[in-house]
């Protein structure tokens, strides 16, 4: 796969992230997630799991009105993130996209996935 394409699915796994973090399916994608990326190492899970609930908690504490750049820097550290262990183990990319695939119909949806899902017509 291009690296064009792992940035993109780092990308759409950071956005399921944060979709997720104020919601009782937290937990479940949290250990979906860790789970491809520490390789179903228990340890490497561990570190993943705890790191994502660490970066999740530092939000929570984050003013009202700064919520919407937080979880844009959020969404950033872990598209780097998840990058990276994509750029190592390329063979993960089919694990996380199933991962993906099942959580993706129960997250929350705003309006901004309407535009990037139906893009309207182009201009020009």
């Amino acid at each position: 796969m291009p690296d064009e394409g792992l940035r993109l699915l780092a990308g759409t796994v950071a956005g399921a992230l944060v979709k997720a973090m104020d919601t009782h399916l937290w937990n479940g994608v949290r250990s979906e997630v860790a789970g491809v990326l520490g390789s179903g190492v228990p340890r490497r899970v561990e570190v993943v799991s705890t790191r994502l609930q660490a970066s999740r908690d530092e939000l929570a504490l984050v003013p009202w009105e700064r919520q919407t750049q937080a979880r844009a820097d959020f969404a950033t550290e872990w598209r780097g993130s998840i990058h990276a262990v994509l750029w190592e183990h390329p063979e993960l990319e089919g694990e996380l996209r199933a991962v993906l695939g099942a959580i993706s119909p129960v997250l929350p949806h705003t309006p901004v996935d309407a535009a990037v899902v139906h893009p309207g017509p182009a201009t020009g």
